[in-house]
C-alpha cells in the first residue's frame, strides 16, 4: 500500500506560488522529494512533499529581480547572508538597465540594455570567472565597463563588456549632465577657459592651462586625458588588472568633443 501511495505521488503536478507548473520527479519519503519545473529551464529543486502541495517551493529560474532576472540554480547569490561580488556585480547590471531610480542617476544608464543571456546569473557568473584578470578581483569595488570595448556603448553583453577595477572605469565617465554646453575637460572662467583632468594615479585634479576658447581648451584636455588613458592601461595590464582586449582599446582610445 505504502509502495503504491509513493508511486501514485510521482509525476504529480502542481503550481507554485509563482504560477509556475512544478512536477514531482523523483519521490524517496514525504521529507526528501526532487521536483522539475515545467519550463524551458527545466529548473530541479530538493523539497518536501508538503512544501510541493501548499506550492511553497521557489523556481530558481522565476524573474524575481525587477521582474526580469533570475537567479537560477548552480550558483549561490549570497554566502552566510552576505551577497556575493558576483551577485552584486550582476545586480549592479540588471538596475542600470531595468530600474528607473538607477537609471535616472546617470545619462549613460538612460538607454541601457542587457542580452537575454544574463538575465540569467548563472550565465553571467560563468562569463565573469572566464576573464582572463578575474582572479586578481580581490574587493567588491570593480565594475562592469560597457564603454571601453565599444565606444558609446549601451548594451551590456558578453561581447561587449570588460570586468575592470574602478579606477580604470572612473577614467571613461564624462559627468555631462554637471558641466552644462561646456566641451568635456572644460571650465569657464571669467574670459577664459580651463582645462582640467582628474589623474587616478595621483589622485588629485590637474590644472591643465587657461585659454582663450573653449576649443583649446579642450585639445590640451583630448591631449592629456588621452596618454594618461594609456599610462593606466600600462600599468593595469602589467598587474594582470584588465585583460588584452581591453589593454588595447584604451590603448587606442579618442577622446572627442562630443563626449
Amino acid at each position: 500500500m505504502g509502495v503504491l501511495k509513493i508511486e501514485n505521488r510521482l509525476g504529480t503536478e502542481n503550481y507554485n506560488h509563482q504560477g509556475c507548473l512544478m512536477k514531482i520527479i523523483k519521490y524517496n519519503r514525504v521529507d526528501d522529494i526532487l521536483v522539475e519545473f515545467q519550463d524551458g529551464y527545466k529548473g530541479v529543486v530538493h523539497t518536501q512533499y508538503k512544501c510541493f502541495v501548499r506550492g511553497n517551493v521557489k523556481n530558481p529560474y522565476y524573474p524575481m529581480v525587477l521582474g526580469v532576472g533570475m537567479l537560477g540554480s548552480k550558483y549561490p547569490s549570497k554566502i552566510n547572508d552576505k551577497e556575493t561580488k558576483e551577485y552584486q556585480a550582476w545586480k549592479g547590471v540588471i538596475y542600470r538597465c531595468f530600474d528607473k531610480k538607477t537609471k535616472g542617476k546617470q545619462l549613460t544608464y538612460q538607454n541601457a540594455d542587457c542580452c537575454s543571456e544574463w538575465l540569467c546569473f548563472e550565465n553571467f557568473y560563468e562569463w565573469l570567472h572566464g576573464q582572463e584578470n578575474f582572479d586578481n578581483w580581490n574587493d567588491n569595488r570593480w565594475n562592469i565597463d560597457k564603454d571601453i570595448l565599444i565606444k558609446g556603448n549601451k548594451f551590456y553583453s558578453p561581447e561587449t563588456c570588460c570586468l575592470v577595477p574602478c579606477n580604470v572605469n572612473s577614467l571613461f565617465i564624462n559627468k555631462s549632465n554637471y558641466r552644462g554646453d561646456l566641451p568635456i575637460g572644460v571650465k569657464r572662467s571669467g574670459n577664459s577657459f580651463l582645462a582640467r583632468c582628474s589623474n587616478p594615479i595621483t589622485g588629485k585634479r590637474e590644472y591643465l592651462g587657461s585659454y582663450s576658447t573653449p576649443y583649446y581648451a579642450f585639445l590640451a584636455y583630448k591631449k592629456y586625458k588621452e596618454n594618461l588613458i594609456k599610462q593606466v592601461a600600462r600599468i593595469e595590464y602589467d598587474k594582470g588588472n584588465i585583460s588584452k582586449q581591453c589593454y588595447e582599446a584604451m590603448m587606442r582610445y579618442e577622446v572627442e568633443i562630443t563626449d
